[in-house]
């Protein structure tokens, strides 16, 4: 008996931070340190990456190893990779490079390619196997097309330098590049219309969730539309001084990551406020992917390779044991204080050692933040919840593990 309550002492008030075994970036294997510009997945297991000297890799275990393809097919940069299926890939880069496999890149073969002096493909999208838009910088600048798998590819009016495309079917797409412009056209590229934002420096990247609600940033704000292009509205800034936003990507129109010339961010209110992901060591990111709030990658500089299985670092709470090894009934208690405007304190008791999970839910029900996903022994613990991600309103905090599944609501007031 003594020496059980010697432990249960020793226990009291150990802080256990969550963020130490979950919410982490890693680095996965590309075998290379040369710079790396894009990144996509066609699923959570299957994906390319592209970069400097010609460079093409392919994994299919979800980047625990990175294959070499394309070995020799050429050696000028590569800009934009895009996956049309699991056997038609796409690749374009400097001098008007193209380079195409149909076999998932068993064999690649360069279909384009120009000479010095020609300028640089900047990005490629497909919207199948045959048609396809490609981002031209240089002579006869702005978009080209294909509608025969790149074996003829031909200008379209388009009066920007584009950095990328997104294509929600073959008529309707958009154009992110310089000086701020967003393009958009309803009929397969035949004519854009132009939206210049008012703000100074350059897109790189579109993201969209749906077939209406995408993302843009460039240089520190963070625009939305949700009906695809037509309107593009600033939802939030980067919490930076200097420097471009080189990638942005969203899983759904809450959660989002954003990649500067020195560090990533992570948003989980749609854009409105952005954390820095600290376990990502200062570096250029060049291309993020997500295939969902979990699963990320990123490329860039240095032949590096980014992941995190959990969607990156969320230091929003950190978890208290309090009483160990001590059996309680499943409860989830009242968070404390309640209304509160930063930090509020929850409480709660677990029967049974088991994986439990604690995640919270906008008024709606679409999940916010998922605070841990932990094996736990019985106990009583604490949570000291941190709101600088959120907006003033009503959420819900739900505990689940073991079978059991408890929700209560607080208030948060800034």
């Amino acid at each position: 008996m003594k020496s059980r309550i010697n432990i249960i002492l020793v226990l009291y008030f150990i802080l256990l931070f969550v963020q130490t075994s979950k919410a982490q970036w890693f680095t996965q294997q590309s075998g290379t340190t040369a710079a790396l510009y894009d990144i996509e997945f066609i699923n959570d297991k299957t994906g390319w990456c592209s970069g400097s000297g010609g460079y093409i890799i392919k994994t299919t275990n979800g980047g625990l190893n990175w294959i070499r393809q394309g070995e020799g097919v050429t050696f000028e940069p590569l800009f934009g990779i895009h996956p049309v299926d699991s056997n038609t890939v796409y690749a374009v880069g400097f001098f008007r490079t193209v380079v195409k496999t149909t076999n998932g890149g068993g064999l690649w073969i360069k279909i384009e390619s120009g000479t010095q002096g020609d300028g640089r493909y900047t990005c490629v999208y497909f919207v199948n196997q045959n048609t396809g838009y490609i981002g031209n910088f240089g002579p006869g600048y702005g978009v080209r097309k294909t509608t025969d798998g790149g074996k003829t590819i031909f200008p379209l009016s388009f009066s920007g330098i584009p950095q990328d495309l997104y294509f929600k079917d073959s008529l309707n797409g958009i154009g992110v590049g310089w000086s701020s412009y967003i393009y958009r056209t309803t009929n397969g590229g035949l004519n854009w219309s132009s939206n210049a934002i008012n703000v100074t420096g350059d897109f790189y990247r579109v993201s969209f969730i749906n077939e209406n609600t995408g993302y843009t940033a460039n240089r520190r704000a963070v625009y939305k539309t949700t009906n695809f292009g037509v309107d593009w509205d600033s939802v939030g800034f980067l919490p930076i001084q200097l420097g471009s936003v080189y990638s942005v990507e969203f899983s759904n129109d809450s959660i989002g990551w954003a990649a500067t010339q020195y560090q990533v961010f992570k948003t989980l209110n749609g854009g409105n406020k952005w954390r820095i992901q600290n376990s990502i060591k200062p570096g250029v990111i060049y291309s993020l992917w997500s295939y969902n709030d979990s699963l990320v990658w990123g490329c860039g500089n240095g032949g590096k390779i980014w992941h995190t299985i959990t969607g990156g670092d969320t230091t929003t709470a950190s978890l208290n044991i309090i009483f160990s090894n001590i059996l309680y009934d499943f409860e989830l208690m009242q968070n404390y204080p309640n209304p509160f405007n930063n930090q509020t304190r929850i409480k709660f008791r677990i029967k049974e050692k088991s994986q439990y999970k604690f995640e919270v839910h906008d008024i709606l029900g679409k999940r916010i933040d998922e605070v841990f996903n932990e094996y736990l022994y019985p106990g009583i613990y604490e949570i000291t919840y941190n709101s600088e991600y959120l907006s003033s309103g009503i959420y819900i905090y739900t505990l689940s593990g073991d079978g059991n599944n408890s929700s209560k609501k607080f208030l948060l007031i800034k």
